[in-house]
């Protein structure tokens, strides 16, 4: 019985089956009421829907293999050693499938050919398509919630009772080989002004001394336009968007670098006149703009300002809530440039609370200290600076919302994987791609064959198709 007929027969068969109980078997004569008609009806058809696709597979797995196993080349130069059972997770539900296993005397190597045709992982249950969306969803949630997202779209849709634990999840991101594609070539742009934000965020560690993990983080824009001017209250701000935004974060202290690295390889740094650096003052922020690898040309200005948020921030703290009327003369103060009448201000302040004195000096010392950059902040309107809410939504939500710590490797794994998301990379896309990658980098033995002019080995007598990237071959059949 050839592929076809093997089809006609199951769809046949199982439809067939499927149709009388519900068109011929059923009493529709009698008028009757109960809810148990409805639910059997949609069980049942997605028992039917289940079985048909999770068959189709296995068919066509094992298809690969006979097709191989009756090929020219097989029989001249290939032995059966018996066949072997595997059994994969994929999106449509569990998959078991008999294949052959190989032994090939004129390249001395053993194979599954089913699963070197498919560029199948060796001993892994979960097939590619189930890993690069358990890596997408581990950019948004934890691990657990990514398995529970995930497995609720596999196999059946009323009755599934797939799981997909903690642990598999971050099993599967931990081996997830990210391709670095900074140095890709790519247009250049022509931009005058570039705008770069700079924060850090402590997360929870393992086996670190105690110590926290300290992410820095830089996002780089080119401008910011209005995004929407709605009051919902009348002390309400304008929103506005960043345009060509990038974010560059690092655990390891390698923050410069990839900055640079994508400043270079974005933009024609030729044509920069000017780079507006943006922070809370902390030591590192204030000395990162003094690299020189920042001085392109002799003309560029590099500037650094201080943020509103944070200025405003340290104003409260010193003036507290109750005393808005001092907080009002002290921004009037910083907005006129009155350093003299600042200081004065707030040293009449001290005496009149000496409980406070260590808070209102810390408080008065920050901003007299940093005096210069919050002038060229509120002195150049073009100057906008979110870092705070970038630091929230891209790095607090995922690792500090919840208590968690993370080892070195896994927090520099998962970083990866949330820049990824944030810059808008596809990273289904980008996972299938790391296999392929992976595929044609790897020493397995089997590179060789690949690389032979004797294509005749996967060239299944004309009745599969001659492929150069493997993992396409499963990708092709699954959509």
């Amino acid at each position: 019985m050839d592929i076809i007929s093997q089809f006609n027969h199951f769809v046949e068969e199982n439809f067939n089956k499927f149709l009388k109980n519900y068109f011929f078997h059923s009493n529709y004569w009698y008028k009757t009421s109960s809810i148990n008609n409805y639910i059997s009806f949609f069980n049942d058809l997605d028992y039917f829907n289940y079985n048909f696709i999770v068959n189709i597979i296995k068919t066509y797995f094992e298809y690969i293999d006979n097709v191989f196993f009756h090929s020219s080349y097989r029989k001249q130069f290939c032995e059966s050693k018996g066949f072997y059972q595997r059994t994969i997770l994929t999106l449509f539900g569990e998959v078991t499938y008999k294949r052959r296993y190989y032994y090939d005397k004129k390249y001395n190597d053993r194979f599954f050919f089913t699963d070197l045709f498919l560029n199948l992982p060796k001993r892994k249950y979960f097939d590619p398509f189930i890993c690069s969306e358990i890596c997408n969803e581990s950019s948004m949630y934890s691990y657990s919630k990514a398995g529970r997202i995930v497995s609720s779209k596999i196999g059946k849709c009323i009755n599934n009772l797939v799981y997909i634990s903690r642990a598999s999840s971050r099993n599967i991101v931990m081996n997830f080989q990210i391709i670095d594609d900074t140095f890709q070539e790519r247009d250049l742009k022509r931009i005058e002004r570039l705008y770069i934000m700079l924060d850090e965020k402590f997360v929870g560690s393992q086996f670190n001394d105690g110590k926290d993990h300290m992410i820095k983080a830089a996002v780089t824009f080119e401008n910011s336009e209005l995004a929407y001017k709605y009051k919902r209250k009348p002390n309400s701000m304008n929103r506005y968007k960043l345009i060509g935004s990038h974010t560059c974060a690092s655990v390891d202290d390698n923050l410069l670098q990839d900055v640079l690295n994508y400043i270079y390889y974005n933009y024609d740094v030729d044509y920069l006149k000017e780079l507006n650096f943006m922070g809370d003052c902390a030591l590192w922020i204030k000395n990162f703009p003094k690299s020189k690898w920042f001085k392109f040309d002799n003309d560029i200005k590099v500037n650094f300002s201080m943020d509103g948020f944070h200025f405003s921030q340290a104003l409260k703290n010193l003036t507290t809530n109750e005393h808005n009327d001092v907080y009002q003369a002290l921004y009037e103060y910083v907005l006129h440039n009155d350093k003299q009448g600042f200081e004065n201000i707030c040293n009449d302040f001290k005496n009149m609370f000496p409980f406070r004195e260590d808070t209102i000096i810390a408080k008065r010392d920050y901003i007299l200290n940093n005096w210069n950059e919050r002038q060229l902040y509120q002195n150049y309107p073009y100057l906008k600076c979110s870092m705070e809410s970038h630091i929230s939504h891209i790095f607090a939500d995922l690792f500090t919302s919840r208590p968690k710590a993370y080892s070195q490797k896994g927090i520099r794994q998962l970083l990866k994987l949330r820049l990824l998301k944030v810059n808008n990379y596809d990273i289904k896309q980008k996972y299938l791609e790391s296999l392929e990658y992976k595929s044609r980098n790897s020493n397995y033995s089997n590179n060789e064959i690949y690389s032979s002019k004797e294509k005749s080995y996967y060239y299944l007598d004309s009745k599969l198709s001659l492929y150069t990237k493997p993992i396409d071959n499963f990708i092709n059949f699954i959509f």
